[in-house]
């Protein structure tokens, strides 16, 4: 009866640590972050769409959706769709500070080698989030001369 106990007791408060850090000391990494938006817009589901993006551009983007209502997404430039919904990310690049990252993406119906663009994303309340005010829908420029 005491091993029993015992055992219960153990499996009681390993279950409770693996919990606590997944619940406050886990992030999720970033391209998980962003294919969870891919599917929900792909799903349809506007809120978790939305919740991918922080929260000074969730509005913005929440307008824009608004506005394309109606529109094809595969062929509108102006709909949050359609740089957004692709499951081709060419790269993941995470910068020293753990704050910020950058995807590099490429729509599924690009077929041309310079037609990649980078994303950012930035760590907030310990998700990456979508900032789409620094979205430009081109490569961005680094400075490599240092």
């Amino acid at each position: 009866m005491k091993k029993a106990l015992l055992g219960l007791f153990l499996v009681l408060v390993i279950g409770g640590l693996a919990w606590a850090y997944l619940r406050f000391f886990y992030v999720p990494p970033v391209d998980k972050a962003f294919l969870s938006a891919v599917a929900a817009a792909r799903l349809g589901d506007e809120q978790a769409f939305l919740s991918a993006f922080t929260d000074k551009s969730r509005p913005v983007i929440a307008g824009l959706l608004g506005l394309a209502r109606g529109r094809d997404p595969r062929t509108t430039r102006s709909h949050p769709f359609y740089f957004l919904v692709t499951e081709r990310i060419e790269g993941v690049e995470v910068e020293p500070s753990g704050t910020v990252a950058w995807l590099t993406l490429r729509r599924d119906s690009d077929q041309s080698t310079k037609s990649s663009y980078d994303l950012r994303l930035v760590l907030e309340e310990r998700v990456w989030r979508i900032d789409a005010f620094s979205f430009t829908g081109q490569r961005r420029v680094v400075d490599r001369a240092r």
